[in-house]
């Protein structure tokens, strides 16, 4: 092999391992701090897949560097220029998310600035030095490959399973005649774009069904303005201001650990009752385990569960990462989108069998719809929207409503609508619902039907959903049995 040929493939599976850049970070950078939200640890097959696209995308690369070359023989620099272009495309796009992700303050445009500079430098330097030029940057880098795989061989290596593992249910208790409770926790669900400002060409008909016959509260806020804090705070009923995520099972609040602290799982189950959860985003099923008799739970998208699967799976959305920034793809559906759906059908399920389940005391549903991604169609009934900024807001609000159907149907069917107390309240408003109409307003939905309740009951009275504990606790006692018990309670504990 001439010098000219090795160099080319040194610098083909140098660029193509730049390409991977984001797929590296995911598998080998993760924080600590960042595994407690992950589901599981990274299997060995994501490596390999990794190593196997440096080399195919290498191979793919080399051809094209070769036929530049040729191109740049016999035509010139301006011939050659674009096909070497075209192939730093995916490396552009891997710095520019690895810049936005890791340097926040840069911003997209400064990300992308740097990286024209980084990517279309070498190809401005004079004419017959391109090639070297640009060689010997990617030279420099090659190393890489080799350091990446030796950690991903020391990653391997290393059984972290027991770090990621849900921890032993509580054992179930015989089920009495006592009261029974569902929370429904809306991720993101805003106020006054599901009632008062609702759009023209929305339908919500199970929230309307169910205001009309709950105690519906108009001026109700959250605990915080992130799920973090506001859901750990509704949970122990305690206003939690500073929380530390340290690895994949262990989290503090204000120095104390997360799971030290008393929660209404911990409530129920002291009272001899059982408890279910089936939610995403938090680790609920490694933090509460122990006071629940059910639990399932997902995490949110992100850039290492796009790359998850077996060695075809993973080396198959490796690959087309390579053409997909985030939530935005050339390719229908996104890995992110898939993600979603696949995670909906299962929330779905989940809750509606929790729901319908009289042997459970408690159950808290915590749903990822209406929080972005908004890749749901109202109108199709489908997962099929390309694009799902926050302008899609009210095509997620459908979701959520056709969720809150699904798990009303379930306790119908199982005869216990009537006979259970349901809240549906969220954990925070629409953060951009100034992009969705220019208005942004603080307030959550708060509807709370009692058992046996089948009319309207308004409360406008200034509601902090951190009662939401003590609320509850005092239905599963007994100790509240009608609406006006509820607002006199709630009149007590402002």
């Amino acid at each position: 092999m001439t010098d000219h040929c090795l160099r080319d493939a040194l610098a083909a599976f140098s660029l193509a391992n730049l390409s991977l850049i984001g797929v590296w970070n995911a598998l080998l950078n993760t924080p600590p701090g960042e595994t407690f939200f992950l589901r599981q640890a990274s299997q060995p097959a994501p490596y390999a897949a990794a190593m196997a696209n440096v080399l195919l995308i290498g191979l793919v690369f080399l051809v094209v560097i070769r036929i530049a070359r040729r191109a740049h023989r016999r035509y010139g620099p301006r011939a050659s220029m674009p096909i070497l272009l075209l192939i730093t495309l995916p490396a552009a796009r891997a710095l520019i998310r690895l810049m936005a992700t890791r340097i926040p303050k840069l911003g997209i445009a400064g990300s992308i600035a740097l990286a024209a500079i980084l990517i279309c430098g070498t190809a401005l330097i004079a004419q017959g030095r391109i090639y070297a030029a640009g060689a010997a940057v990617l030279l420099t880098l090659s190393p890489l490959i080799a350091i990446e795989a030796v950690l991903s061989v020391a990653r391997c290596r290393t059984d972290r399973a027991a770090q990621y593992a849900d921890g032993h249910l509580a054992a179930r208790t015989p089920h009495g005649p006592r009261p029974r409770v569902v929370w429904i926790v809306f991720d993101e669900l805003d106020y006054r774009l599901t009632f008062p400002d609702r759009a023209p060409n929305l339908a919500l008909p199970h929230f309307d069904r169910m205001r009309a016959e709950s105690l519906f509260a108009t001026n109700a806020t959250t605990p915080a303005d992130n799920t973090l804090y506001s859901v750990n705070s509704l949970l122990t009923g305690v206003s939690l201001a500073s929380i530390a995520t340290l690895d994949a099972s262990h989290a503090t609040a204000g120095g104390v650990p997360l799971t030290s602290l008393p929660t209404i799982f911990s409530t129920v189950h002291g009272m001899g009752e059982n408890s279910a959860v089936a939610g995403w985003y938090l680790p609920y099923c490694r933090l509460f385990s122990e006071d629940l008799a059910a639990c399932s739970w997902h995490d949110m998208e992100n850039s290492l569960n796009d790359i998850q699967g077996t060695f075809a799976e993973s080396l198959a959305s490796q690959a087309q990462s390579l053409f997909e920034y985030g939530y935005v793809s050339i390719f229908s559906p996104s890995l992110r989108a898939r993600h979603r759906t696949r995670m909906i059908e299962a929330m779905t399920e989940e809750s509606r069998r929790y729901a319908a389940d009289p042997s459970l005391d408690f159950v808290f549903l915590h749903l990822p719809a209406p929080h972005a991604p908004h890749y749901y169609d109202r109108f199709s009934a489908t997962f099929t929207r390309r694009s799902a900024g926050p302008a899609n807001y009210p095509d997620s609000l459908a979701l959520a409503d056709r969720m809150l159907g699904d798990i009303r149907e379930s306790m119908t069917e199982a005869g216990l609508w009537g006979s259970t107390t349901v809240l549906v309240s969220s954990d925070h408003r629409n953060r951009a619902s100034i992009e969705v109409d220019g208005k942004t307003d603080p307030r959550v939905p708060f509807l709370l039907k009692l058992a046996g309740q089948t009319s309207y009951a308004a409360y406008s009275a200034p509601l902090h959903t951190i009662v939401t504990k003590p609320l509850l606790e005092a239905i599963l006692r007994a100790q509240i049995a009608s609406p006006e018990q509820a607002v006199l309670w709630l009149q007590a504990h402002p």
